[in-house]
């Protein structure tokens, strides 16, 4: 009885799975022929584990014979008692949640823009801001995460938000140090000292909100998925740091004055990623310093993630 079971099952799923190309004659014409596993079948002592596109049969002898079909995310137990009394019962798997990438820690490089969003051109007039690329950087360490998922029997489609703080360090070529005129506008006073370090750092807490996308679906771990929206940061602290060169040796100095920096900000943002290869970028569309108080820049930054949360 068992073993008729068992078999019963397996041509119950065939039945159901299989589709029709597999039973039908082949074409004779074909001269290259590609090799798929249809069934795949797993035994030990008291286990037969049979998996076919779309379905799983596992027969367990190991008190009570129990047949479990999956199809989907419904699952069919057979169990026959000594007593050769059997039951049928119908579990239904619940739907994996969605689940996007946001938190984790992002490591990347910033610059400007000048005078637009996107516009790479640098005005003469502005070469006092001209950055350091390979050393300014940001830091994201995005510790909270909400994700909303928008589809019904599918996980792969969904909405991200959540809580990061950011901190971009920028880097500056020139030794002109950034300071806050006596009209009350950002400008910059020339060093008479070896200037080593000069650069202006931010910190923001960030909120996106993304829509992504996964392939395939339940699988955000091993598959691809892509990534857009837009964010809002509020501005948590800011202060300029110069190092001087001279010659009884170096020195430090951080100011932490009122350089017009906007309070909020806003953007745009992609992230994307295979595997284990995370990447994103994003872009201030909103100037960094206030209007008409400051220099017109928008950062910018590209970067990965080093570790997903």
């Amino acid at each position: 009885m068992r073993r008729n079971v068992k078999y019963s099952a397996w041509v119950l799923v065939f039945l159901l799975i299989l589709p029709p190309g597999i039973y039908a004659q082949q074409d004779s014409t074909r001269t290259t022929e590609g090799i798929k596993n249809i069934v795949t079948v797993e035994e030990d002592t008291h286990r037969t584990r049979v998996t076919v596109p779309g379905a799983v049969v596992e027969v367990d002898d190991l008190n009570d014979t129990i047949t479990r079909i999956t199809i989907g995310r419904r699952r069919f137990d057979i169990i026959e008692k000594d007593n050769r009394h059997t039951r049928i019962q119908m579990v239904h798997k619940p739907l994996e949640e969605f689940k996007g990438h946001w938190a984790g820690f992002d490591l990347g490089l910033t610059n400007f823009f000048f005078t637009s969003p996107f516009e790479s051109g640098m005005p003469d007039e502005k070469s006092w801001l001209d950055l350091n690329g390979g050393k300014s950087v940001a830091v994201g360490m995005n510790l909270m995460q909400y994700s909303i998922g928008l589809q019904k029997h599918k996980t792969n489609l969904g909405v991200v938000t959540g809580v990061g703080w950011t901190i971009n360090n920028y880097r500056f070529d020139s030794p002109n140090i950034l300071i806050r005129g006596e009209d009350g506008n950002t400008t910059y006073r020339v060093s008479d000292r070896a200037v080593e370090k000069n650069k202006l750092v931010t910190s923001h807490l960030t909120v996106p909100v993304l829509l992504e996308l996964q392939l395939p679906s339940g699988d955000n771990e091993r598959g691809f998925f892509i990534s857009a929206g837009m964010y809002g940061s509020f501005r948590v602290g800011s202060h300029t740091k110069v190092v001087f060169s001279d010659p009884g040796g170096r020195e430090k100095e951080k100011w932490r004055e009122d350089l017009n920096i906007n309070a909020f900000k806003y953007g745009t943002m992609v992230r994307l990623g295979l595997k284990w290869i995370k990447l994103y970028a994003k872009c201030d569309l909103s100037p960094l310093f206030e209007k008409d108080r400051g220099p017109e820049v928008y950062p910018w930054t590209v970067g990965v993630t080093l570790v997903q949360f």
